[in-house]
């Protein structure tokens, strides 16, 4: 009876660590993707898809979807038609076969597509009406730590401004996406693909303000993460609680009353704390809606347009959290604007 009994436990001890070692290997090959990501504003549809002959883009969903975006591994971004297909070489042909697109990242499903390239000609809008702009940065803020935020009714200010869900650009990490949002250009274009890089080939939105005599001002963390046409505001961490975002808020409440067109401001504690805990940990959850009441606080008093864009999101990890592969959670994030 008793060795029946060990056997037992045996069995479920072993199963347990098949579990496990799954689970562990599954969060492992997110990071390892060989074939395409096709995924939609909410989730993953295919992790990892390897076609074995044609097959059109409209059949990869039960959903009806009318536009694909493709992502290129170059950072370009191209949107068309679902109707086009992929071929065996998981290469995407277009216009009937005649254009094709290779080295794909993935497939965004979409039937209402925008980008974080949007906030460079927003910004470009308001300014060329006379008006003011606060632009905000929310690093490592992905669409999905925004639905949970919502859920639990923790960020008033920004669930009234949401706008709608945007892609941000390959690869989903710091520089390329800051660069695509001053810049209005996905990395193909501005050169900005990577964490090495910090040249951009095209101008932003601070050579535009240089160029139409509107005053503008960069509040950045402690590090430069482009080189820009203004230099940045860098900021320590004085009261040495670990972080410099604090120092870039009430350096933001001094900006936003003086003399700017354009305030922009770089907060990094979302990403920072996803990381080191998780993008959906208590810690990480608790500090935007901390972020929340800053922007509500500044908005308050700044009498201009409010545009807020993440640059990219994150997925979990066993370690905490990460981000810079073409998946939902990378690469979908929310988009804001208060109106002036």
């Amino acid at each position: 009876m008793l060795t029946e009994r060990n056997a037992g436990m045996k069995k479920i001890l072993l199963l347990l660590i098949l579990i496990f070692l799954t689970s562990c290997s599954a969060r492992v090959n997110e990071t390892e993707l060989k074939g395409i990501s096709v995924f939609n504003k909410d989730e993953n549809l295919i992790d990892d898809f390897i076609p074995e002959g044609n097959v059109y883009i409209h059949e990869l969903s039960q959903e009806n979807y009318s536009r694909a975006a493709i992502i290129c591994d170059t950072g370009l971004t191209v949107l068309f038609s679902s109707d086009n297909y992929i071929g065996s070489d998981s290469t995407v042909y277009a216009t009937a076969g005649q254009t094709k697109f290779e080295n794909i990242e993935g497939i965004y499903l979409t039937n209402d597509y925008q980008s974080i390239t949007n906030a460079y000609f927003h910004m470009i809008e308001y300014l060329g009406n006379e008006e003011k702009v606060m632009a905000v940065l929310l690093d490592g803020f992905s669409y999905n730590q925004f639905k949970m935020a919502v859920k639990e009714g923790s960020i008033p200010f920004l669930s009234k401004y949401f706008k709608y869900p945007a892609l941000s650009v390959y690869t989903p990490v710091t520089n390329a996406g800051f660069a695509a949002i001053i810049t209005g250009e996905t990395p193909n274009v501005n050169g900005v693909h990577d964490r090495s890089v910090r040249e951009m080939r095209v101008k932003s939105i601070f050579a535009y303000c240089l160029e139409n005599n509107k005053n503008s001002i960069l509040l950045e963390g402690d590090i430069k993460v482009l080189n820009t046409e203004i230099e940045p505001e860098l900021h320590i961490d004085n009261n040495k609680n670990g972080e410099t975002d604090d120092e870039v808020y009430e350096s933001a409440l001094k900006a936003v009353n003086e003399n700017y067109d354009l305030v922009f401001i770089h907060f990094h504690g979302i990403d920072d704390r996803g990381h080191s805990f998780g993008p959906y940990s208590d810690e990480t959850m608790e500090y935007i809606k901390a972020i929340d009441q800053y922007i509500e606080t500044l908005g308050k008093v700044w009498d201009g347009a409010i545009i807020i864009a993440p640059d990219h999101g994150m997925h979990e990890t066993d370690e905490g959290g990460g981000h810079g592969i073409c998946v939902q959670s990378d690469i979908i994030v929310p988009y804001f604007i208060k109106e002036p």
